[in-house]
């Protein structure tokens, strides 16, 4: 992959995270807590509409997009499905709007759940079309398609703020469905050759039987990880309080900063290793650029620990904790970028079944830990409960790998995530307790970080050359 073609993938998460910076505090001062909590359920829920409804099409689609005959068929193939599912789904449970706007969100409003729907709907016809730009390797169009819902959002937040309408959580569901009709409509004319094409051909019953016995697997891989990802959130719903999963929102929204590193690293690391394995390489290079990984997810850790106290000033009173979590809430996205490195092995021997393990271990100690500790704690309880579950996905996959491929030297990997994982909680349990010291006690931790990984520091210099990044 080009370096160009690498940077023009990397603006879309990068613009994401600096727009994120001003949507969250805007969203913060304009809405409740509680509202704030019902948009992350409104986003959680729209993000499993979109992994139910695709059915791992999606997947399909980008397994089978080099090697189809026809590719307005494999498209038609992929959405045909995927849309009568939704609609079979959809319609009858509108039936039931308020009993179901109440269950999933917390509010008696009925009109909330179209919206949702509707949300989902977009999101699910975003996703296929931003698929087709991802394919052609039109970097730069498929980094609008991330960019736009973000920009579109928060513009739609400023009107709401300037027009002085309702704050209230059925507006704030309005500014995300404009969000994702936005991306749809745009992404929809980059690609219009394309499904208007689709929409000429016939669907290939025999090809669908391929992509859902292809995908089938993909779907509770999927879901495994949505789960993970969503269980603190559902805990704080039903087992403490909206005020808390607001917090927790903030939070989490903050730390969604390092999925920028998580996104540009898994654009990159997955080619190149898979060059390296066919042209048979020296594969201790893998340990290597492990090494590199961890040495950067530790200072971004440092670095959010020395100046999350910033987080006071961008935001409410109401929000005084959140200096805090973030600190844990960043590790997710970290340790999960470490096991992009750690755990290549299990999809370079095609053994994606113990990624599966994994996840539902790591989920098995995310439910466990959230009932005990969210009900006492709250959002604190929910941070320390994700943040070890992430832990012990990262050991897994990390094992995994060394199980199923190679060996590699593990002990300064557990010892400095391990460190890091403690570090983090401490923050997050007593960090209320030491003011500002906490971020003294991070910022101190800088200059034995650059020490500890500076063999590292020279050879990350090294990562533009045409070995690691052109094709």
């Amino acid at each position: 992959m080009k370096t160009r073609t690498v940077i023009g993938f990397a603006v879309g998460p990068v613009a994401t995270a600096l727009i994120s910076l001003v949507a969250v505090p805007a969203v913060a001062w304009a809405f409740s807590p509680e509202d704030v909590a019902r948009y992350n359920l409104l986003q959680i829920f729209v993000s499993f509409g979109v992994l139910f409804a695709t059915l791992g099409l999606d997947q399909g689609y980008v397994r089978h997009f080099h090697e189809a005959p026809d590719r307005a068929v494999l498209l038609r193939s992929c959405v045909i499905p995927s849309a009568l599912l939704f609609i079979a789904v959809a319609l009858p449970s509108m039936i039931v709007s308020e009993p179901l706007a109440n269950l999933f969100f917390g509010t008696a409003d009925a009109r909330v759940f179209p919206v949702a729907l509707a949300c989902c709907a977009a999101a699910i016809v975003s996703r296929f079309l931003s698929l087709i730009l991802r394919m052609e390797e039109r970097a730069l169009a498929f980094s609008a398609s991330q960019l736009i819902p973000k920009a579109v959002f928060l513009v739609a937040i400023g009107l709401l703020v300037l027009l002085a309408v309702d704050r209230d959580f059925l507006s704030l569901s309005y500014a995300l469905l404009s969000s994702w009709v936005a991306v749809a409509v745009i992404t929809g004319w980059s690609t219009r050759a394309h499904w208007q094409r689709a929409l000429r051909v016939r669907t290939d019953r025999g090809l669908v039987r391929v992509l859902i016995r292809y995908s089938a697997p993909l779907i509770f891989a999927g879901l495994a990880y949505w789960a993970l990802t969503a269980t603190s959130a559902m805990a704080l719903r039903y087992l403490s309080s909206l005020s808390e999963l607001g917090v927790y929102s903030v939070a989490l929204t903050f730390a969604g900063a390092a999925v920028v590193v998580q996104t540009i690293f898994s654009v990159v690391w997955a080619p190149v290793v898979y060059r390296w394995v066919a042209e048979r390489s020296d594969l201790a290079r893998v340990d290597t650029v492990t090494q590199q990984v961890l040495a950067v997810v530790t200072v971004v850790l440092v670095l959010v620990g020395s100046f999350s106290w910033v987080t006071d000033i961008l935001l409410p009173p109401a929000y005084s904790d959140v200096k805090y979590l973030v600190v844990g809430s960043i590790l997710q996205p970290l340790l999960y970028t470490l096991s992009e490195a750690t755990g290549i092995g299990i999809n370079i021997t095609r053994r994606t079944v113990w990624s599966v393990w994994c996840t539902l271990g790591a989920l098995a100690v995310s439910g466990a830990l959230n009932v005990a500790l969210v009900p006492h704690l709250g959002a604190k309880g929910a941070v320390i409960a994700t943040t070890i579950a992430y832990f012990v996905f990262f050991v897994g996959r990390t094992e995994a790998s060394v199980r199923t491929w190679r060996p590699s030297p593990r002990g300064r990997l557990y010892a400095v995530t391990a460190l890091s994982v403690a570090g983090a909680l401490m923050t997050v349990v007593w960090g209320p307790e030491t003011g500002r010291w906490y971020a003294v006690g991070w910022a101190a931790m800088m200059p034995l970080i650059v020490y500890v990984f500076r063999d590292q520091w020279g050879a990350l210099r090294r990562l533009r050359s045409p070995g690691m990044v052109a094709s």
